[in-house]
């Protein structure tokens, strides 16, 4: 073997043994290659391994290895198999460091993969209170608010960076407050801490300062050692507004339904019509106050008001009120112009005023029927009082239900009229004249005093009736019956009983001789000539006479006698009058 040889069989054994000496556990750390620093992540081993067998490499390389003595052909067998084995252990190694960092992986990306659905859940959660179309509201111990939703936002009209860390009694009417803070106060001491499953209504406040109702559930919460309460807020003015058309429509129901049946009731218009006024007056949800006023045309001048009815009127207004023109103060407007008329206090409009008048409002509505003007309806409003379109609708659906209380009224008593009254010249007819005669016989019988029937007859009525024509004589009465007027007292009675026949009930006259006057007054009027279509008409009057005399006198005989009476001086010449006594044979 030669230099080159040996130095490379020397190199080799050195490599081979220092490789081998690096592996040996050093004292004191316990046997095996498991005890190397290096040995347990596996690295040591492969460059180990690496070493021997590069070691055994080169020497095998060595020209007569296998010839040459048994030391030195025995190297290369150690180099190469021990850097074999330690070449596997230390790829061992490495392969369960590498599967241990996989580990390590798979559990960094299945935490990360929890982290991401833990942020996905919480961004969750904190939407679904944002998202939620009621107002959420969280207060600390204190009642300072340190959450609220975008909900709550809209609802009161305030910024997150405006109310958060502010008391929430910046959300309560100032009357409230108090009520508020006693009522957690006892949700604070309650023994259940957190629960409360009442709901309660409450008014509250907006930035603005508006007040809008609300319905709220309120709880507490706690977490470690701090509580806070949270209130769940809708708004229900929605709702409120529904609920109060609907009284409202219910409450207008029942007054339309009571002036229907005022109309049915007995008693005369101006009686109704106090009753209707008291119900106009009375509607809960009317803004109007506990007085006004019903006027209606005045028949003898139709533009021309006259109060009927009226509640809560002083003196002052009594009297310049009776009877308004058309076109002076608020109500002769409404009447002109046959449309509503509304002021939220005095102005020029209001012609009647008196010292020491306060100021008010009106709402004057017509009352119409077929576009015709029957009245109106004065109601007076606060002073500063705002038009309102469900009132003003309201009031115009009560003066068309008047409307037809008055014309049914008016129906009634025009019917009533025709029943009892004669329609020519408008004076009472026989039926009441019999009514009214047979009360005034039980009044005398009580009282102890005097009546007198007259029976009247025209004279020569027939001529002019005959020469004339029969309007004329229709004139002709109606100007008889106007003097017959003029010639009685009001408590006194003269009717028309058919053709030209008339006949008068005096009450307590003051004897037997002031009847006697009474008779000759009429004599002497109706002896006046009457101008009737440019002629002088000249007629007269015979008159018969009957006094009750007792408890035996009823109406039909007390006109029985003074028929008798009238037609006894119809025999002895006419144009005066005569009392009936015994010697008359009594006409049937």
């Amino acid at each position: 073997m030669g230099i080159m040889e040996t130095t490379i069989l020397h190199g080799a054994q050195a490599l081979i043994l220092g490789t081998a000496l690096l592996l040996l556990p050093r004292r004191g750390t316990g046997h095996g290659l498991r005890r190397w620093p290096g040995f347990k992540d596996g690295w040591g081993a492969v460059w180990g391994g690496f070493g021997l067998l590069l070691g055994g490499h080169l020497a095998a390389a060595a020209p007569g290895w296998l010839s040459g003595p048994v030391l030195p052909w025995t190297v290369p067998f150690v180099g190469l198999g021990g850097g074999l084995i330690v070449l596997s252990v230390g790829l061992r190694r490495l392969g369960a460091r590498t599967a241990s960092l996989d580990e390590v992986n798979g559990f960094c990306d299945r935490l990360t993969a929890a982290y991401a659905r833990l942020e996905q859940q919480w961004h969750r959660a904190h939407r679904v209170p944002q998202s939620a179309g009621d107002a959420i509201i969280a207060t600390d111990a204190k009642g300072r608010i340190v959450f609220w939703n975008q909900a709550a936002g809209t609802m009161f009209g305030f910024r997150d960076t405006d109310i958060l860390g502010q008391g929430v009694e910046t959300l309560i009417p100032e009357r409230q407050r108090s009520a508020h803070q006693e009522g957690l106060a006892r949700l604070a001491d309650s023994a259940d801490f957190g629960i409360d499953e009442g709901v309660r209504e409450l008014a509250a406040r907006r930035r603005d300062g508006s007040e809008f109702p609300i319905e709220m559930s309120l709880s507490g919460w706690q977490d470690g050692g701090e509580t806070g309460f949270v209130g769940v807020i809708r708004d229900i003015s929605d709702r409120k507004d529904l609920e109060a058309r609907r009284l409202r429509s219910q409450q207008s129901r029942v007054a339309i339904s009571t002036l229907l049946q005022i109309a049915l009731e007995p008693g005369s218009l101006s009686q109704q019509l106090e009753k209707a006024l008291e119900v106009i007056l009375s509607v809960p949800w009317l803004t109007i106050e506990a007085k006004g006023s019903i006027f209606l045309l005045d028949p003898r001048q139709e533009d021309v008001l006259v109060m009927v009815a009226q509640q809560g009127l002083s003196s002052h207004l009594l009297t310049a009120c009776a009877r308004i023109p058309f076109g002076y103060c608020l109500c002769g407007r409404a009447a002109q112009d046959q449309a509503p008329v509304f002021a939220d206090g005095l102005d020029h409009r209001h012609d009647v005023t008196f010292d020491g008048i306060r100021d008010h409002g009106h709402f004057c509505v017509p009352i119409l029927f077929q576009e015709r003007l029957l009245g109106v309806i004065n109601t007076y409003l606060a002073p500063g009082h705002v038009q309102d379109d469900e009132e003003t609708e309201f009031l115009v659906a009560m003066a068309n239900t008047l409307a037809g209380l008055i014309e049914r009224k008016s129906a009634e008593e025009r019917l009533e009229h025709l029943a009892y009254h004669d329609s020519l010249t408008g004076l009472p007819n026989r039926k009441l004249f019999q009514e009214r005669l047979a009360q005034d016989l039980a009044r005398a019988r009580r009282e102890g005093s005097l009546l007198a029937v007259m029976f009247m007859d025209l004279d020569r009525f027939k001529q002019v009736n005959d020469t004339l024509g029969h309007e004329a004589g229709d004139r002709l009465l109606h100007e008889v019956s106007d003097r017959l007027k003029g010639c009685l007292r009001k408590s006194d009675t003269v009717a028309r009983l058919g053709g030209d026949e008339f006949t008068v009930a005096l009450t307590v006259p003051s004897s037997r001789d002031g009847a006697l006057r009474v008779a000759d007054k009429i004599i002497e009027s109706l002896a006046r000539p009457f101008r009737i279509e440019g002629h002088d008409c000249q007629i007269g009057s015979s008159i018969g006479i009957c006094f009750s005399t007792g408890d035996e006198d009823d109406p039909e005989l007390l006109l029985q006698k003074a028929d008798t009476a009238m037609y006894a001086v119809k025999r002895a010449g006419r144009n005066a009058f005569r009392v009936y006594d015994d010697s008359m044979e009594l006409k049937n």
